[in-house]
């Protein structure tokens, strides 16, 4: 778990500095833009985790909790940096400190359900394997 929230704790500050350094590119007070921003980083967020916990090779049972210690960091850390928005951001424009926010809880929930269903998605994997085993 340990190891899992030192990853999401670097993931997170990548994107941070991403966002710190190129964030204009992402970020206009258009609602079209931004709608489109929170559509598209749902699915990418979801493939995200369920690939980061398939190539580590996490243990069907231990899938959900992996993704949790892996977004909690970001999570807590982007509550301060959301309540600091222009310290943190001064080329975003001030208004964007809430759309920041709903947008990265949006790609924090999308990550948890990712964890969630990939846990589900390979133990009903191995259960079919494992009745197909067992039938004669």
């Amino acid at each position: 778990m340990i190891y899992h929230s030192l990853v999401g704790f670097l993931v997170w500050l990548g994107a941070t500095l991403l966002f710190r350094f190129y964030g204009d590119l992402f970020f206009y007070p258009d609602d079209i833009v931004n709608a489109i921003l929170f559509i598209i980083a749902a699915p990418l967020c979801w493939g995200f985790m369920v690939l980061y916990l398939g190539v580590l090779n996490v243990l069907p049972e231990n899938r959900a909790l992996a993704s949790i210690g892996f977004i909690l960091p970001g999570m807590l850390l982007d509550a301060v940096v959301t309540a600091n928005f222009p310290l943190v951001f001064p080329n975003l424009d001030m208004s964007m400190d809430a759309k920041f926010g709903a947008l990265m809880l949006w790609c924090y929930g999308a990550m948890a359900f990712g964890g969630y269903s990939s846990d589900r998605r390979v133990r009903k994997q191995l259960t079919l394997r494992l009745e197909n085993i067992a039938a004669p």
